[in-house]
Parts: C-alpha cells; sequence; structure tokens
C-alpha cells in the first residue's frame, strides 16, 4: 500500500515537440513565478502486497494537485507493472488550464489551442 507520496515537477523543464512553441508553453504557465507543480495523495493506493512480475494493476490514486499556485483535488488513473524489481507506474489525469487561472496557450504561429488536455507521467519505484 502507498500511504503517502509528494510528486514535485520542474515546469521549467517542459519542452514539446516543436521548439518554437515552447516559450508560449512557459508563458502560459508562467514557469518564472510558479516553477513547480505538485501532486499529493490524500488517500493511499492499494498496491499489491506481492505483485506478479509483468502483470498490469489498474488502480486510482486520489491527492491534490497544485499549479500555477492553485490547488485541485484530481483522480489519477493508473496502472503498475513489476518490471524486474522495479514498479513501473503509468498516469494520466485530464486538466483545463482554466480550472488553474490560466488561458490556454498562443502563439502567432498556431491557429488555436484546447484549452484542456492530459496530463501523462511515469514513476519508477525501487526498494530503498
Amino acid at each position: 500500500m502507498l500511504t503517502a507520496t509528494k510528486i514535485n515537477v520542474d515546469l521549467t523543464n517542459i519542452t514539446s515537440d516543436q521548439p518554437r512553441r515552447d516559450p508560449a508553453i512557459q508563458r502560459t504557465l508562467q514557469t518564472s513565478s510558479y516553477p513547480t507543480a505538485t501532486l499529493e495523495l490524500t488517500q493511499p493506493v492499494n498496491l499489491p502486497e506481492a505483485p506478479a512480475e509483468g502483470v498490469t494493476y489498474n488502480l486510482t490514486a486520489v491527492g491534490n494537485m497544485t499549479v500555477h499556485n492553485v490547488t485541485k483535488q484530481v483522480s489519477v488513473d493508473l496502472q503498475a507493472q513489476l518490471k524486474n524489481g522495479v514498479i513501473v507506474i503509468v498516469g494520466s489525469t485530464p486538466f483545463t488550464f482554466a480550472d488553474y487561472g490560466m488561458t490556454a496557450p498562443a502563439a502567432p504561429v498556431v491557429l488555436s489551442v484546447d484549452d484542456h488536455g492530459t496530463i501523462e507521467f511515469q514513476l519508477f519505484l525501487t526498494k530503498g
């Protein structure tokens, strides 16, 4: 069981597949004022006590996500799998810029950008 965790993300390192978009992303996130986003569990996640190698476990994590100095409760869909002694967790959750006090990125070379998307991440857990 995963009872507590806090994940900090350095937003100043976010890049897209097109470098010309990156300044608009950084301006939207206002990374000079809000360089970090966090996700902190508010409820335990029931990981299998003895996970089987290669088996995928579908889980849900509930926590508080803080972006742009705004905190919202989120539910994050997770898939966990034991691979060679490492627990690999892949997660995703919907994201709307307006929910966090931001407007969608804008740049002259882009006609339009949706106000919503998905935050995706991958974690590697090992015994300490």
